[in-house]
């Protein structure tokens, strides 16, 4: 199998002219088709997006993870849940240039480059001071822990394939008795986790449950509107790095635009999983993220809460001010309250909404 490192890493697109467009889309996550397809029928809509790309844009840049062989395991299933999406891009290809940065669900993308004719890389730069990377660089569980990340991902993927549920975060969209049962075990776990980081140099063994350690710390960052932690690590980034006046990912499925105190820009495309459809739109220099479906345009309304300062909770901290007994959760009880209901397994979904900071955490932040 030819390796990604063979391959070319970096493929630039030159400056920004007024009168051209390009397009990004991150997070497709075409499936098998079946129930367990979180891309989940959206085909007719995604068609009629390529469309819109082909008569308005100059270049489509998907930041990974289209294709999510993590859920579907071979392109074969891929392709025939969704040939005329595939097709589609293929042909897309033909009229303009369709770039491809690798995402952390689709290793096998290197063996079909020839049939779908996208130019495969890392990363991609635009205009020189614009970085398009698919996130999981930023991301300190999945980015150094790929293999493993992949090996879980699948296992995960399995359980709810076989029993019809979901198990996501963050639990207020999945409110299903799976994942409330797997955030109490999941509390008990970092409970043991705690006790054996704190025996584990008493023992002569310093580096005993970290493995447990980064997972839970990686699930907490998604509990409390983080997910992935990717904010932070990315504004970072922007501001050491005088190259780069914008960082656009994908990886956390959480739409929106974050500008810094400096002006530069932290962009997210969202996904196209579940009931979100959305896209990005470099124009003239300035970029725009929306949602396909709904038309709705995203600006840092699902990322302020980061800056609260109640984003560093532990997963201990979240629960405690959660948890309501009988397996029910704060989050969770208010969203049925306000008529959200767990996502039907393997049926269309309804509109993305906004993520409001007050149904993430209701505890106030500690003096």
């Amino acid at each position: 199998m030819e390796h990604r490192s063979n391959l070319v890493q970096t493929m630039t697109l030159p400056p920004v002219e007024t009168s051209r467009r390009i397009f990004f889309v991150s997070d497709i996550h075409l499936g098998d088709g079946s129930h367990a397809d979180i891309f989940q029928d959206k085909d007719a809509h995604f068609l009629a997006f390529l469309d819109h790309v082909e008569a308005h844009g100059d270049a489509l840049v998907i930041v990974g993870d289209a294709l999510d062989f993590d859920q579907a395991w071979y392109f074969e299933r891929i392709l025939r849940a969704h040939r005329d999406v595939l097709t589609r891009l293929t042909r897309l290809a033909d009229q303009m240039r369709v770039i491809y940065v690798y995402g952390n669900h689709d290793p096998d993308i290197v063996l079909f480059r020839d049939f779908l004719k996208w130019e495969l890389c890392d990363k991609v730069i635009v205009d020189a001071n614009i970085l398009a990377v698919h996130g999981y660089e930023y991301d300190t569980y999945v980015g150094e822990n790929m293999e493993a990340s992949a090996f879980w991902a699948r296992v995960w993927m399995a359980y709810e394939s076989l029993f019809k549920t979901w198990v996501r975060i963050p639990l207020r969209e999945h409110y299903t008795v799976s994942n409330r049962v797997a955030h109490v075990l999941f509390f008990h776990l970092a409970r043991l986790t705690r006790v054996l980081r704190r025996v584990g140099p008493r023992i002569g063994r310093p580096g005993l449950a970290q493995g447990m350690h980064d997972l839970i710390t990686f699930w907490t960052r998604g509990c409390l509107g983080d997910p992935m932690g990717l904010t932070r690590p990315v504004l970072d980034h922007l501001q050491s790095d005088p190259r780069y006046e914008m960082v656009v990912c994908g990886h956390t499925h959480l739409p929106g635009v974050v500008t810094t105190d400096g002006g530069k820009r932290y962009v997210n495309l969202g996904s196209w999983s579940f009931g979100n459809s959305q896209y990005g739109v470099l124009d003239g220099g300035q970029i725009v993220v929306r949602d396909w479906i709904t038309g709705r345009e995203f600006g840092d309304e699902n990322y302020r809460h980061i800056f609260e300062g109640r984003a560093d909770w532990t997963f201990e901290e979240w629960f405690d001010d959660q948890y309501l007994g009988y397996l029910r959760f704060r989050c969770g009880e208010e969203a049925l309250r306000m008529g959200v209901r767990p996502r039907p397994h393997g049926e269309p979904d309804r509109p993305p909404v906004a993520l409001p900071t007050s149904e993430l955490v209701t505890r106030p932040p500690e003096p």
